[in-house]
């Protein structure tokens, strides 16, 4: 029923009665709980209601639903679908934890109780086991690297190799051993996936990169050198890429970033002068038109794609966003997810942000000394941890 009353008066009388096909007085929302977790996708039900004569007429009503989710900044991704029982499923992300109102409006007409408030938590990541490793596994895994159709790397340390195995865990095959020869590492590091087919590894104490194809395990090409100038390296730690499919690595023991060309030549560095120097980069990431670095001043620093300083993320600390010596990281891409996820070493555990920086969940159970992580297309979190020498698997 709908009225308008223009006074206030001690009693109303209705002259007429306003009626529309849905009955929102008996529409309902189900699936709001207090278990929404912030970075994870969120989801319940509008349940639309329609009058007797419709329901009885035989006809297929019409129904519009609209949502509102406030803080609109605290949203991710909304969508509404109808499923076939005339049910709405309704889908967000809630970017951080907090209180959250949701205004559920069907054909214009707001639910009774609408807005309806909840309380989203801060994620709590699960270790829910180690890696299903069959056949030859690591004796100390560093580096992870997952490809798109699941197929995983990781750097063994202590037999300066890098081992493939399927997106089951099936051992593959093993490439590279001790040694200075093209092919051979001195203490591999970090690795990532140039393509599906090829992939690049830090190779620290021979200061350089190094190109494989993971089908075959052959050497394909390596780059750099020891030294101070552009396109030498002093115990590179990490690689990735930008947008521009250009090799981003990790110079730890000369405090920088370098940019480069696939095929090695220098196009810029950054992270060694100015007010926000870097200190020993352990691990870099590209994210949205953005370098996000970690550093050995217990945080993280996130520079534009020319490499210009914007903020810092965490400081010294075991609190919540606080870090010592942070270490791999990544960005969480499964659905719609795009959670920041840092290995925050010293204080045994994940710790998890928005790419802006807002602390949003953390590992339940503590680990030793996490060092790299990764994430798979199918929604796990692989995390190697320096000192059991074992892969987790998160959720």
């Amino acid at each position: 029923m709908k009225f308008v009353s223009t006074i206030a008066p001690e009693s109303l009388s209705l002259g007429f009665v306003a009626t529309s096909d849905t009955d929102v007085s008996l529409s309902t929302v189900e699936g709001l709980t207090d278990n929404f977790q912030a970075g994870l996708e969120a989801e319940f039900l509008v349940c639309p209601k329609i009058s007797k004569e419709e329901l009885t007429s035989g006809t297929q009503p019409k129904f519009h639903v609209e949502v509102v989710v406030e803080p609109a900044d605290q949203e991710g991704r909304l969508i509404i679908c109808e499923k076939g029982d005339r049910n709405f499923q309704v889908k967000f992300i809630p970017k951080a934890p907090g209180k959250y109102n949701i205004t559920v409006k069907i054909n214009g007409d707001k639910l009774a109780n609408s807005p309806f408030t909840v309380q989203v938590k801060e994620r709590q990541l699960e270790i829910v086991g180690e890696l299903d490793l069959k056949g030859k596994t690591p004796q100390e895994p560093r580096g992870i690297a997952v490809n798109s159709n699941g197929l995983i790397a990781v750097v063994d340390e202590k037999r300066h190799c890098v081992l493939i195995y399927d997106k089951e865990g099936s051992f593959l095959r093993k490439f590279g051993c001790c040694g200075e020869n093209p092919g051979q590492f001195n203490i591999p590091c970090g690795v990532t996936y140039l393509s599906d087919d090829e992939i690049l590894v830090a190779d620290q104490l021979n200061h350089r990169i190094q190109q494989f194809n993971v089908q075959t395990g052959n050497f394909v090409k390596s780059f750099g050198e020891y030294g101070t100038g552009e396109g030498e390296f002093e115990t590179p730690e990490d690689v990735c890429f930008d947008g521009e499919g250009r090799v981003v690595v990790a110079d730890y023991n000369k405090d920088r970033i370098q940019v480069l060309t696939k095929d090695g030549k220098p196009v810029f560095e950054f992270g060694d002068s100015g007010s926000e120097e870097l200190s020993k980069p352990t691990g870099c990431i590209y994210h949205k038109n953005m370098f996000i670095v970690s550093d050995q001043n217990n945080s993280l620093k996130v520079f534009d794609s020319s490499g210009t300083f914007l903020y810092k993320i965490g400081e010294e600390g075991d609190a919540d966003g606080q870090f010592r010596y942070p270490w791999g990281l990544c960005v969480e891409k499964y659905g719609n997810r795009q959670n920041l996820l840092v290995c925050d070493s010293n204080n045994g555990r994940i710790q998890q942000f928005t790419v802006e920086g807002c602390f949003t969940g953390k590992t339940v159970t503590a680990l030793q000394d996490p060092s790299y992580i990764a994430t798979t297309p199918e929604g796990r979190t692989l995390v190697s941890d320096y000192k059991t020498k074992k892969i987790y698997v998160l959720k």
